[in-house]
């Protein structure tokens, strides 16, 4: 193994114990090991060969990683906009050669993942390069892949924020009809997932604490439910635009003169942001408290993708005054969707609670500073817009 990836996934493991067992040297013994793999990643960028090695890559993926399990604080746009254009020099560089292996296909499928994010954040086209490496993958090598077909409208919805910022797209109604058929062509991937990637609702009417509205999701693993909750992040997106524009529109209108199809769009906006937000909190208690595994009978479940839940013994719950073992990949991937739905200007005060203290109970529970973080910004009730990168950074 190059000792550059090495020393960083030395620097990880040791961050990762020092938060789980909240020990200052272990961190500072983390830290010396991190700017030391930070030198000899430097090192390795500066060479023609090693720069483009998997190993260099993900000794850059791992950094990002390293910065964002110990980070306790926000950190600038600025520091997040500076990883994915090095992010997206790295991966040009790399060329087609690293969609020949499954690691490469891999790292490439998450860091083109990130700098679409960020396109969509500071509502930029995604660059050419990309766009291209991506085409060719899709047509060689990943096929019809859920997660691939998914990320391809993505690009489309950052083509589309470009548009509007640059006033190419400047037309309220085209606006509108733009935001809809990228949301339209979300609704229409879930219709073709297989049935591997579709989800169990399970309703109850007890653990209120654990469980929001009565119900929550299962799924057959994390990465599955990180897909919906992008899907659904990406919708209420959406549907915050299309409410936007309409706003904006009817507002140099007299009263009653605008179009009944405005008022239509604007229920259906509403709708849609609620039911994509409650969704978004029914993926949390499989992967933060799971009460299927003492509530739900086997024969109550369509499918035996979800039977490994139950050949488990109960987890203690809160009440029960224990901390459940917790896989900390999975409270990562709901920081962001939590934060987005308890965010929104709009959000009920009980489903703002209910996130605020599922993300404080992750934060204690898996030793995951962020969403701390995340919940004091959530109870401040602050603009989310310039926030969720710089608290979460690259994931």
């Amino acid at each position: 193994m190059d000792e550059h990836l090495s020393a960083i996934i030395y620097a990880v493991g040791l961050a990762s114990f020092a938060n789980e067992y909240q020990s200052h040297d272990v961190f500072e013994q983390a830290r010396r090991q991190y700017v030391y793999a930070l030198q000899l990643t430097n090192t390795a960028l500066r060479s023609s060969t090693e720069a483009t090695k998997d190993s260099t890559l993900l000794a850059v993926m791992l950094l990002s990683l390293y910065e964002t399990i110990t980070s306790t604080t926000q950190k600038p746009l600025t520091s997040w906009t500076d990883h994915i254009k090095g992010a997206t020099v790295l991966v040009t560089l790399r060329g087609r050669q690293q969609l020949r292996s499954s690691l490469g296909l891999q790292m490439f499928k998450q860091m083109t993942d990130n700098i679409i994010v960020s396109c969509i954040q500071r509502e930029v086209n995604v660059p050419t390069e990309i766009t291209d490496l991506r085409s060719y993958a899709f047509k060689n090598i990943v096929g019809t892949s859920p997660p691939w077909r998914f990320s391809d409208i993505t690009v489309r919805f950052a083509s589309f924020c470009a548009s509007v910022k640059d006033g190419s797209l400047s037309d309220v109604d085209a606006i509108i009809a733009a935001a809809m058929k990228i949301d339209s062509d979300m609704i229409e991937w879930t219709t073709s997932l297989p049935s591997t990637w579709e989800y169990e609702t399970i309703f109850m009417d007890t653990e209120p604490v654990l469980v929001y509205d009565g119900h929550y999701h299962l799924y057959g693993n994390h990465r599955i439910s990180q897909m919906w909750n992008s899907l659904r992040m990406g919708r209420i997106f959406l549907s915050r635009i299309i409410s936007g524009q309409i706003l904006q529109r009817i507002s140099s209108m007299p009263i009653g003169q605008f179009s009944s199809d405005y008022t239509t769009l604007l229920q259906l906006s509403a709708s849609t942001i609620s039911k994509m937000s409650s969704e978004i909190c029914a993926s949390v208690p499989q992967y933060t408290e799971c009460p299927a595994t003492f509530l739900v009978k086997p024969s109550e479940l369509r499918s035996s993708a979800y039977s490994w839940m139950l050949s488990k013994e109960r987890q203690p719950s809160e009440s029960d005054g224990q901390t459940p073992p917790i896989g900390a990949a999975g409270g990562y991937f709901l920081l962001w969707p939590l934060f987005i739905a308890g965010g929104l200007p709009d959000s009920p005060d009980s489903l703002r609670l209910w996130i605020i203290n599922r993300l404080k109970y992750i934060g204690k529970s898996m030793r995951i500073p962020q969403a701390i973080l995340a919940a004091e910004i959530l109870e401040r009730k602050e603009d989310i817009q310039d926030w969720y990168a710089s608290v979460f950074g690259m994931t």
